[in-house]
């Protein structure tokens, strides 16, 4: 599993190992090279409770893609349609996005997703530009299971 910059696409860390150990339990032994800095990217499956306060413990903020079974209480809606909630003790801004996708075959599928983020200010990091954001990430690519790193601008 690598840890990749998104920018100059060099890579931070990765680890290696066999299949049966699990995505969350390679991650977890990335966390070292996280910092305040830092905001970190990656698709559906690293959303376990004590993974994502990990990773809010090393001072890094973070975007994820949330699994479809995993739910959190929606108080009110913000303005660019995302809500605040809390996942375990995490407090985190979930928004949900549809996706079209056209292969180079042209075959197509919808579907719809939901990202979750320590990004708490919706004016300052919009849903629209979060989802944008992934978009470009997941389309230079990461490796399966792969996160990336980026700087939120603010």
């Amino acid at each position: 599993m690598p840890l990749v910059e998104t920018g100059a696409r060099a890579v931070i860390g990765a680890v290696f190992g066999p299949t049966s150990e699990g995505e969350t339990a390679y991650a977890r032994h990335l966390l070292r090279h996280l910092g305040p800095d830092m905001l970190v990217l990656w698709d559906k499956g690293l959303d376990a409770n004590a993974f994502l306060a990990a990773v809010v413990g090393t001072g890094a903020q973070f975007l994820g893609r949330l699994r479809a079974n995993r739910h959190a209480p929606v108080p009110d809606r913000l303005t660019d349609g995302s809500y605040l909630s809390v996942i375990a003790t995490v407090p985190v801004r979930i928004g949900e996005a549809k996706i079209a996708v056209t292969r180079k075959d042209g075959t197509s599928f919808t579907g719809s997703y939901r990202l979750a983020t320590t990004l708490p200010c919706a004016r300052h990091y919009p849903a629209p530009a979060l989802v944008t954001l992934c978009q470009a990430a997941r389309r230079r690519g990461s490796g399966r299971g792969g996160a990336r790193i980026g700087v939120p601008d603010h």
